[in-house]
């Protein structure tokens, strides 16, 4: 029988692989820290511990039982938990890889929540993290812009949100087959996208941050990036692509990009191809 570790003492031998002290907010969520922790030996002098500030836990690597308050929680890859200050917690470790966890210190919430993220979700966090990660080329915003998706994605998550329960759900879909370009390449601003969903433009705003994490302006630009990534996945001339994307100013389109990820579009497709 495999022997089993235990991971739970607040000092826990951790090795922290990115650390990220940020200022941001997302939903009710006010975030001062993000970092990618890997769990190391020894794995014999571990207790229970608690936080005097909210934690958000989604485990990248491994496996084990994440116990909070007494109750049980199967943890593996995709799994993200949201436990409030002062909620007793513990991981034991039970997988042969050694566990490595994304962790945001956190304010603004007070109940426990969980759920899963799904392939796709992975591998967006994946590539949003990288972006934090990266030392060169980084700005303020394009930290804060990559932070923020990260986190609204695993709040979407444990919030149940963008299902077919969720009011917000039907909206987020009109939306999103709404926003297309047209003819003359360009995408709909923030008020046509209030217009084509019918909500006031603030009403709207709050309905989409309450489901996502981000405001309307974010969403869209989040949308039009997407855009962007998946054309330069492709082998077209970046100045091409700034068309296609609705930037008929190549420079712009550079500048624009760089602020979102924190790379040139030249550098991050060399990135993805390395």
């Amino acid at each position: 029988m495999k022997e089993r570790r235990v991971l739970t003492q607040p000092d826990v031998p951790l090795q922290p692989l990115v650390l990220r002290r940020l200022q941001v907010r997302c939903g009710l969520w006010r975030v001062r820290e993000l970092r990618v922790n890997r769990h190391l030996d020894p794995f014999d002098r571990m207790s229970p511990h608690r936080h005097p500030h909210g934690q958000l836990l989604l485990y990248l690597r491994g496996q084990g039982i994440l116990r909070i308050e007494g109750k049980e929680f199967s943890a593996g890859v995709g799994s993200v938990f949201f436990i409030p200050a002062g909620r007793r917690h513990g991981f034991e470790e039970t997988g042969a890889r050694r566990a490595i966890c994304l962790v945001a210190d956190l304010h603004g919430e007070k109940k426990l929540r969980w759920g899963r993220l799904s392939a796709e979700q992975m591998a967006e966090i994946r590539v949003r993290w990288a972006q934090l990660a990266n030392v060169r080329n980084r700005s303020e915003f394009a930290e804060a812009g990559a932070a923020l998706l990260i986190l609204g994605i695993c709040r979407e998550a444990c919030e149940g949100r963008g299902q077919p329960g969720n009011p917000a759900f039907g909206v987020l879909k009109k939306l999103e087959r709404s926003f297309r370009q047209g003819a003359d390449g360009r995408w709909p601003s923030v008020a046509q996208c209030a217009e084509a969903a019918g909500f006031q433009k603030d009403y709207l705003n709050r309905l989409i941050r309450g489901a996502t994490g981000l405001t309307i302006g974010q969403w869209r630009a989040k949308k039009i990036l997407e855009k962007a990534e998946q054309e330069l996945k492709k082998s077209g001339k970046i100045q091409d692509i700034a068309w296609h994307c609705g930037f008929p100013d190549p420079n712009y389109f550079h500048r624009w990009f760089r602020q979102q990820t924190g790379s040139t579009p030249k550098t991050w497709r060399l990135n993805l191809i390395s």
